[in-house]
């Protein structure tokens, strides 16, 4: 619904292929690190499993919207040269992740104690180093002419998609932190990442950068008052 409502406006607007998918990536992608830390202060180990269970059927979706939409609009063919979008799919590291975590999953194989020990002790630094790297990683290049669209972009990721995801999950009786993970999950700003899949499939690099730092920016401000708007349905 975000990446069609995108996708409608930048059409009326006559946008370019490039920026159409850099606008669509800014919708509905998701920075998972800054969600788990959010998620581990609002519920614990709960709040984690939560959303992590979220994050396993959201990321290849979004990520399959996304690899589509670049492979339809991104600027040039390379990206048709090394296979297209099917070859993009099979290679993308979180789709690959969250397959063989779900299939790990449904396999009903339990996990050795050595190798839970082991993933459970590189977990705690991984979210750690991966929100610094999320830091890190922002730019701040913002021009004039982006106005327009980081304000369309910024209000459907981190107002119109989080409200109307917490409208429906409440309508569906869902509450406690099953409704707050679900409200957060969609709330969070886009991935670091966008700017790298951008770049390898023709998307805009330059406004994808600028979306990333201003909805980073932003989603401290809009996450608290839209989880607290939801809570109050």
């Amino acid at each position: 619904m975000a990446s069609g409502l995108v996708i409608g406006i930048m059409k009326a607007v006559r946008a370019d292929g490039p920026r159409i998918t850099s606008m669509i990536q800014g919708s509905i992608r998701l920075n998972t690190y800054i969600g788990l830390a959010f998620a581990q202060a609002l519920g614990g180990e709960a709040g984690i499993a939560t959303f992590a269970v979220a994050a396993a059927v959201m990321v290849p979706l979004v990520n399959v919207v996304c690899v589509s939409a670049l492979s339809a609009w991104g600027r040039g063919t390379a990206a048709r040269k090394r296979g297209g979008m099917v070859r993009e799919m099979i290679e993308n590291p979180l789709i690959l992740g969250c397959v063989v975590g779900i299939l790990v999953n449904l396999s009903g194989i339990p996990m050795p104690e050595f190798l839970a020990e082991t993933l459970r002790l590189l977990s705690t630094p991984a979210l750690v180093m991966g929100t610094l790297a999320t830091g890190a990683a922002i730019s701040f290049r913002v021009r004039k002419r982006d106005a327009f669209d980081l304000t369309v972009v910024s209000l459907i990721k981190l107002v119109l998609l989080p409200l109307g995801t917490g409208a429906i999950a409440v309508a569906f009786g869902v509450e406690g932190l099953v409704l707050t993970i679900l409200v957060l999950i969609t709330a969070i700003p886009c991935a670091t990442s966008c700017y790298i899949l951008a770049q390898r499939m023709g998307g805009d690099t330059r406004l994808m950068a600028s979306i990333t730092a201003v909805q980073t920016v932003l989603s401290m401000a809009t996450l608290p008052v839209v989880l607290e708007i939801v809570q109050s349905l």
